[in-house]
């Protein structure tokens, strides 16, 4: 199995969705058209370690982004809301690298968020053994996204 943003961006699309109804669901941040309420997957870094038997250990940074309608009553505990759905549903979820493949479960480490500028911010890591040719296939789809890495 390949691992990619965009595959990643889709599953957690899929997972979600039904418990976020009505929400729109983007790959990355969108700045017009955006259909609210909505999520944004952003990539906040990437740290790349060798393992064992041509392994790589890749730690990728995410936050979902959770944006509602802005200035709105209740603003804040429509967010807190959100928060509670991911808080129960992201410790683990099914990655599937093309649409209509086997599943497999992926295990979130350092789960965390926070409510800033009428956004809720839900970041997590990811922490992913690859093989060298699924990590040259995750950094292809990480620039053809245009996403920003950091290496720390």
């Amino acid at each position: 199995m390949t691992f990619t943003m965009p595959a990643l961006a889709r599953s957690l699309a899929d997972y979600l969705s039904p418990e976020l109804p009505g929400a729109s669901f983007y790959a990355d941040p969108n700045q017009q058209g955006t259909k609210t309420p909505a999520l944004f997957l952003r990539q906040m870094y990437a740290k790349i370690s060798p393992q064992p038997s041509e392994l790589v250990l890749r730690k990728l940074g995410l936050d979902l982004v959770y944006l509602d309608r802005c200035f709105t009553v209740n603003e804040e505990s429509r967010l807190q809301a959100a928060a509670d759905v991911m808080d129960q549903m992201l410790e683990t979820f099914p990655y599937t690298a093309e649409a209509g493949g086997k599943p497999v479960r992926l295990r979130t480490c350092d789960r965390r968020w926070e409510i800033a500028g009428s956004a809720l911010h839900y970041k997590f890591e990811l922490r992913l053994r690859l093989t060298r040719v699924e990590d040259a296939a995750l950094m292809q789809s990480i620039q053809e996204l245009n996403m920003e890495v950091n290496h720390a």
